[in-house]
């Protein structure tokens, strides 16, 4: 049933809007579960400031879906087989099984018809929406598949819910296409910073197209999944907008799938002035994700290090480093959770716990939301002669919701020491399976020059593990834990 709730708002969807599918000429495909879908015009769809609008009228009448209508308050009611979902005309409030959130649009009246939003509908009904961009196909993937096996102790790729796996009709997948090597996963802008993070071997191509204008393609690259999902981006024409604050050399930046070029990704940025501005370019990255940072400014080329306190002799010195930050917001987990927050968050905690002993002297990377570059971060540790480097993280593992646990890396310079005192501490406070201590070349392992160590809590992939993550008690308990590691690896007394 909820997929095929799902379905039909999806069809809904790709109706003609306003002649926008229609002058165009080209209607998108549906593809559900690897299924086809056959499109019927049944009633219109409207967008409203960006964001798509169906009537529930379609669902009641097609599915038999049961829904309630409170004429005189405006109140709807849709029950599912798992709890309900409670809107009301006007009403930017809505209610899934009694918990509140806020919508992006209110519901609208039209005629005696309720228009809703599509894009909180899929969400409420737990549906993964994917757009290809190439071959103009929508796709609805469930979550969880029906045939998924129960999870076993060491998980395998095919007892894992795995939505980018090959559909089994000759519809093409809407993923990655066959020709694309690379994937664009996320797209900021802030601080005169555009940040594109992706996964796969390919190097951006950044150029000035006219006056006011300049570009970033990335070649045999396609946008994924999970931008599709974004309010900026629109389902009917594969295109999407990134909003951009302040007085800075950049105004609006496009991104889309280059019509000219098949499977390029494209980034148009509008500029300010017609001058060509100032702006370097950095790649940082370990394993197969990478962040691509082009940064405007006449001080573009220098990143400057934060200010920092100046080491206190007698004390030992250790950097806490929440990874990620800005619009680097990491892993995000099943049910949205940025990792940039969860790091941020347990690295405060431990500053918190050690900050009043008398024998150490703690120094943060970010004690906010702040992009730090990775080898900043290091440099950080470095000038300030640090005893130990600590990195937070949590993990992810992209289509394997039920892949869990805790590791922690080293690399040289004396981690391994450090590195396993914290993951014993670490790994007795998550409860999560151990996934060992491991070595690994990241940048601010292999770039620091005293003991250093990267903590993996946990998977925000895994929808449990997530949870529990979230949990204010498992914080707590995990701060306390990784406090007690740093306290034990310099033999100081609790």
């Amino acid at each position: 049933m909820r997929r095929l709730v799902i379905c039909c708002m999806l069809l809904l969807l790709l109706l003609p809007s306003a002649g926008q599918a229609l002058a165009s000429g080209r209607q998108p495909a549906i593809v559900v579960d690897g299924q086809t879908l056959s499109l019927q015009k049944k009633d219109k769809v409207e967008n409203l400031g960006g964001s798509v609008m169906v009537p529930l009228r379609v669902i009641a009448e097609n599915l038999g879906l049961p829904v309630s209508w409170e004429q005189a308050t405006g109140r709807i009611v849709i029950n599912r087989e798992f709890g309900e979902i409670e809107l009301t005309v006007g009403n930017i409030t809505a209610a899934i099984d009694g918990k509140s959130t806020r919508l992006e649009a209110s519901p609208v009246n039209r005629g005696g018809t309720t228009l809703v939003p599509l894009r909180f509908i899929g969400e409420a009904m737990g549906l993964k929406v994917g757009w290809d961009n190439q071959a103009k196909i929508v796709s609805l993937t469930s979550a969880v598949p029906a045939q998924t096996p129960q999870p076993s102790a060491v998980p395998t790729p095919s007892a894992s819910a795995a939505p980018a796996s090959p559909l089994p009709s000759a519809t093409p997948a809407p993923s990655a296409s066959a020709s694309a090597s690379a994937v664009v996963k996320d797209i900021s802008f802030s601080e005169n910073r555009l940040m594109i993070t992706y996964e796969g071997a390919v190097q951006p191509v950044v150029s000035t197209r006219s006056a006011g204008s300049m570009s970033v393609a990335l070649p045999k690259t396609d946008l994924s999944s999970a931008l599709a999902a974004t309010s900026g981006f629109n389902l009917l024409t594969g295109t999407g907008d990134l909003p951009v604050a302040g007085s800075g050399p950049v105004t609006a930046v496009h991104y889309s799938a280059d019509p000219s070029v098949p499977s390029t990704a494209l980034l148009t940025l509008t500029l300010s002035g017609t001058l060509a501005p100032v702006y370097t370019t950095y790649t940082e990255g370990d394993g197969s994700t990478v962040l691509f940072v082009v940064q405007f400014g006449a001080a573009a080329s220098a990143v400057p290090l934060p200010s920092m306190p100046a080491p206190v002799p007698g004390k030992k010195l250790v950097v806490l480093d929440p990874g990620h930050g800005d619009g680097d917001s990491g892993g995000v987990g099943a049910a949205l959770t940025l990792e940039k927050n969860v790091n941020l968050s347990l690295a405060l905690k431990v500053r918190d716990i050690l900050s009043s002993r008398p024998d150490l002297q703690i120094v943060m990377t970010r004690e906010d939301d702040t992009f730090i570059p990775l080898s900043t971060r290091a440099q950080i540790a470095n000038q300030l002669h640090a005893d130990a480097f600590i990195s937070f993280h949590a993990n992810k593992a992209p289509g394997k919701p039920t892949v869990g646990g805790t590791e922690t890396y080293y690399y040289g310079n004396g981690g391994k020491s450090l590195a396993e005192t914290m993951h014993r501490h670490l790994l007795a406070a998550t409860g999560f399976k151990d996934r060992k201590v491991k070595t690994n070349r990241y940048v601010v392992l292999r770039e620091t020059t005293m003991p250093a160590t990267l903590m993996e809590v946990g998977f925000l992939s895994n929808p449990q593990e997530e949870a529990v993550i979230n949990s204010a008690d498992f914080q707590n308990r995990v701060a306390a834990a990784i406090a007690d590691g740093i306290l034990d690896y310099f033999h100081l007394n609790p």
